[in-house]
């Protein structure tokens, strides 16, 4: 994972690359690919995998666990394991550090008697990594794109899928957000089929952020699920944490503050958990911004004040212009006279290299500052610097485009050019096996009888997609898009037999909302069946992966939870009832006053059927509804004697009617 994520990148201090010249590597890939056309792929470097793992978590310990073993291996594992280091370096904001680690790795190969071509192709994907944060994101996008020709030669699966996620951020960098959704969808790909979480996860993160902002894509937080859900119980608080950055980023877009707040408090906390000083900057800042553009000046001079120490020690003077641009920003708006001040320490970025539209930006807003305080003719010089960065940044973006479609057409023209050579040799190797027109028949016929194979295979994969999606239409609930009675209770049927075989808890609940017919005799049927869909709503966004809500007739809804047992219960009632009070329902007051009842049954040797835990599971919804209603009623069983009790949850007793507007 050579690639930093959550940071952009900076020119700073730009140095020649000394890899080695990728023509030489191209070639000499070709000549293996000739020499061993035959055997399978290569398999994903072992040394390099815990590293990568590790980094999901926590990039800081990855680092220290490459250190730890780094003794202990051969040449070449020691070689990956530098590799791994550098991307983790990268990853919390230690380019020059990362570059040392390449440097090293390059060394190390020199040492490795068995090198090869590959060898090289993967150092290079990790240089280019390590200098995203260093040099202009347009000059590594040819050299990238030579990579992946010359990587393809090698048909090595691995790699290729490590430099799609390169040129993916590399594309997202300079605007090229069409290309960049094209090869996210193909690093998505790979990095599910090889198994490698830090590449899907990466991939389904950058869709998010980009979802917004380009049109016929699906709902920008669907995106984000998807990664949670490939994440599944893995720690990966690093990954974690940036999902909820790149949420809240895509939530202030959208207008939605307080949701993006959250996002940004959940992502702080991840990284103060594992220490990413780097991450707390980045999104503490972003958590400034927003509180400025809701009008709380004071509240952003707390929280940049609070980062800027450790921003002023990072390698990323894009972050600090930025820190320095929200304190003359929030002194502007509280009118105070140490703006003035603050806009003298912002003059020592002049001196610093800073992309045209960060530089536009801060000078905006030094602009503003100077015209706070009545200083006119300042601020109007500002302004003209302001309007030449951003003409500059324009021609920048230009420029980019220009050299990546330079890039592309040199090699194209070059593909074109082994295209045509190898249709020469094509046409000479049919010349000489001309004489052998019975075996060319044979071919033909066998060509054609894989193509009639493939056309009914195509045939049958169509109508069985078209038989799935009637099927799904029938296990769906037509007013809510939760499963219906039918399929709930299949999935409870499937789960009742698997945790029974393997010896697992499982957990079945019935709810009901109370008083739902009062809703529907006051605000009629359709309010009634917002209520559903407010209920169901508020169920996705509180139960976890492997559990399933269905709704089992009217009001009624059946709740299946494999792998839970009775003690988790409790928890996710209280979760389920507040979400409920909390969603907003169209046609009611808010708070609504809408409550459930729950009656909740676990799996256990008296339990013949899963019939006979769904009845047992009614029975406690019965007594939950005769004992005050918005409660939960649940059975257990002692194992030592065998005599079942029940266990039960109160909320406040429900004495109100549900209010319900006309």
């Amino acid at each position: 994972m050579p690639w930093s994520p959550r940071c952009r990148p900076v020119p700073e201090r730009p140095r020649p690359p000394a890899a080695t010249p990728l023509w030489r590597v191209w070639a000499s890939a070709l000549a293996l690919l000739a020499s061993s056309a035959a055997l399978a792929g290569p398999a994903y470097p072992e040394a390099l995998r815990p590293v990568q793992d590790q980094a999901l978590d926590d990039p800081a310990a990855a680092v220290a666990l490459a250190d730890a073993t780094l003794d202990t291996l051969d040449s070449e594992s020691r070689f990956w394991r530098l590799l791994g280091k550098a991307a983790a370096y990268t990853l919390i904001d230690q380019p020059s550090a990362a570059q040392r680690s390449v440097d090293e790795a390059r060394a190390r190969l020199g040492r490795v008697p068995a090198a090869t071509p590959r060898h090289h192709l993967w150092l290079e994907a990790f240089a280019i990594g390590a200098q995203f944060r260093t040099e202009d994101s347009a000059s590594l996008i040819p050299r990238s794109v030579e990579l992946r020709r010359a990587a393809a030669a090698l048909a090595d699966e691995y790699l290729l899928c490590e430099i799609a996620a390169g040129d993916l951020f590399l594309l997202r960098d300079t605007h090229a957000l069409d290309e960049a959704w094209r090869v996210a969808e193909e690093t998505e790909r790979c990095g599910r089929k090889l198994g490698l979480l830090h590449l899907e996860t990466n991939a389904l993160i950058a869709m998010g952020s980009m979802a917004g902002t380009l049109t016929g894509k699906a709902p920008t937080d669907s995106y984000f699920e998807r990664a949670l859900e490939v994440l599944g119980a893995q720690p990966a608080r690093f990954q974690r944490g940036w999902i909820e950055w790149e949420r809240g980023n895509m939530l202030t877009r959208q207008g939605q503050g307080e949701k993006a707040a959250r996002s940004f408090e959940t992502s702080l906390a991840r990284s103060r958990e594992i220490g990413d000083a780097a991450g707390e900057a980045i999104v503490t800042l972003d958590l400034a911004a927003l509180r400025l553009s809701q009008d709380e000046p004071q509240r952003v001079l707390e929280l940049v004040r609070g980062v800027l120490p450790g921003v002023q020690g990072t390698e990323a003077p894009v972050r600090l212009a930025s820190a320095r641009g929200l304190l003359i920003e929030a002194l502007t708006r509280l009118k105070r006279a140490e703006v003035l001040q603050e806009i003298d320490k912002a003059r020592a970025l002049d001196n610093m290299v800073l992309p045209p539209l960060e530089r536009a930006r801060l000078a905006q807003r030094v602009a503003d500052g100077y015209a706070s305080q009545g200083l006119h003719r300042e601020a109007y010089a500002e302004l003209k610097r302001a309007t030449q960065a951003v003409s500059q940044s324009q021609q920048s973006v230009r420029d980019t485009q220009v050299l990546r479609l330079q890039a592309r057409y040199e090699i194209a023209r070059r593909e074109a050019e082994v295209a045509d050579l190898r249709h020469r040799a094509e046409a000479d190797r049919l010349a000489l096996k001309a004489r052998e027109a019975q075996q060319q028949a044979l071919w033909a016929a066998l060509v054609a009888l894989v193509g009639l194979l493939a056309f009914a295979f195509w045939l049958g994969a169509r109508a069985l997609r078209r038989r799935r999606q009637l099927a799904d239409l029938v296990m769906r609930d037509d007013l809510t898009g939760m499963p219906n009675r039918r399929a709930i209770l299949a999935f409870a049927q499937e789960q009742f037999r698997l945790c029974r075989k393997l010896d697992m808890p499982l957990s079945i609940a019935v709810v009901d909302l109370d008083h739902f017919k009062q809703v529907n005799d006051r605000g009629g049927h359709a309010a009634g069946d917002r209520v559903l869909r407010a209920f169901a709503q508020a169920a996705s966004e509180v139960l976890r992966g492997q559990e399933r809500l269905g709704r089992y007739g009217g009001d009624e809804w059946l709740l299946v939870m494999p792998g839970t047992g009775m003690e988790e219960i409790t928890m996710i009632f209280e979760r389920l009832r507040h979400q409920l009070a909390a969603q907003a329902v169209h046609g009611l007051p808010h708070p609504h006053g809408i409550t459930l009842s729950m009656g909740a049954a676990a799996l256990r040797d008296t339990f013949e059927s899963v019939e006979a835990l769904v009845d047992e599971a009614d029975r406690q919804l019965y007594r939950a509804k005769a004992e005050g209603r918005n409660t939960l009623r649940h059975a257990s069983a002692d194992e030592r004697s065998g005599a079942a009790h029940s266990g039960a949850l109160e909320a406040e007793p429900d004495r109100n009617p549900v209010a319900v507007s006309a």
